[in-house]
């Protein structure tokens, strides 16, 4: 049986089994209704990540050491629950829950780290690292002098390093490196032609603190996530959340740029209403023209980008994605508009 990679998971039928080699990203031990324990986890490949079922009845094995196959010895449970980060070989087999497909491991073999290193089977943005490079710069320089040298004076150095390397998220969207770049480009780009279409329409906006608020709303996220062997959240992300994190970075930088106080409030004011609502982690709505575009650029790009890894790999007879939590929605891959 040859290895098959998670972009073509999806391919699969209810009843296929299957052979691959992930690095573990999320690994939850839960209890089912007989009190035996199963695993909820998220893997990830250089092509994507699923979540799978492991049960009480799969085979764990420890290879991570092994010369020869006869020398296999079963993972204890503690060694279980050190595998998050890892790279494993698994044996798994598809069944339909709920109408759609779900991923069962029976196998799991911990792998010689050295061998098959986890970066190695981890995602990276698509979009090569000086495109964006470029596309920043253009996004900074064609802001008043002001929000520039404000925006250069908050990216740079080690602060710079993280947010051009860091994911955006552990899962759901841009959950790989470089991922938070690529997410705040899209959303700067979008909320900047956004700005410009109502500038046209008549409405009274100030384009470059659009920008600003586009490149700035996720900054706390290099406090919240880290870039290890896979995406993580960091205590303070868990506990206190990016949208905090940024605001108390804003104002840090602020004070010490000594930015012009009706500058600071606004950027302040787009940061923390960015996610729009109360319910989704805002602690406040948007109440300007440039903070509702900015978050509405936001999220039209999480939702972009959910609907992409949704259907880009459902072949041509399967037009409709399975169902989609984090949305609410199952999507729909209508005709390329490039066909």
């Amino acid at each position: 049986m040859n290895l098959i990679k998670i972009a073509e998971l999806s391919k699969l039928t209810p009843g296929d089994s299957f052979k691959s080699i992930f690095v573990i990203t999320e690994l939850f031990q839960k209890t089912d209704k007989n009190g035996r324990s199963y695993y909820d986890v998220s893997v990830s490949d250089s092509t994507g990540n699923i979540e799978a079922k492991i049960w009480s009845d799969a085979t764990w094995i420890d290879r991570s050491t092994a010369e020869k196959e006869s020398s296999d010895e079963i993972l204890s449970e503690e060694q279980t629950l050190e595998l998050l980060g890892k790279t494993v070989g698994v044996h798994g087999k598809t069944t339909e829950y709920r109408k759609q497909l779900q991923f069962n491991f029976s196998k799991i073999t911990l792998l010689n780290q050295d061998k098959f290193p986890a970066a190695q089977y981890l995602p990276r943005s698509p979009i090569p690292i000086e495109e964006m490079l470029t596309r920043y710069e253009s996004l900074v320089d064609s802001c008043r002098p002001q929000i520039a040298n404000f925006i250069k004076y908050v990216y740079k150095d080690q602060v710079w390093l993280q947010f051009r390397d860091w994911p955006a998220a552990v899962s759901h969207h841009h959950a790989y490196a470089n991922g938070l770049l690529e997410h705040t480009l899209a959303v700067a780009d979008c909320a900047k032609s956004m700005a410009e279409s109502m500038r046209r329409s008549g409405y009274d906006i100030d384009v470059d603190i659009v920008v600003a608020g586009g490149l700035l709303h996720d900054l706390g996220k290099i406090d919240s996530y880290k870039m290890t062997s896979i995406p993580e959240m960091t205590l303070e992300g868990a506990v206190i959340d990016h949208v905090a994190k940024g605001y108390l970075r804003l104002m840090q930088y602020a004070e010490e740029y000594k930015l012009d106080e009706s500058l600071k409030l606004h950027l302040a004011h787009i940061m923390l209403s960015h996610h729009g609502q109360r319910d989704f982690g805002s602690p406040v709505v948007p109440a300007t023209p440039e903070a509702l575009i900015v978050s509405s650029a936001d999220e039209l790009d999480f939702r972009i980008f959910c609907w992409n890894e949704s259907v880009k790999d459902l072949p041509d007879n399967q037009p409709i994605s399975q169902w989609h939590n984090a949305t609410g929605r199952r999507f729909w891959k209508r005709e390329s508009s490039e066909e």
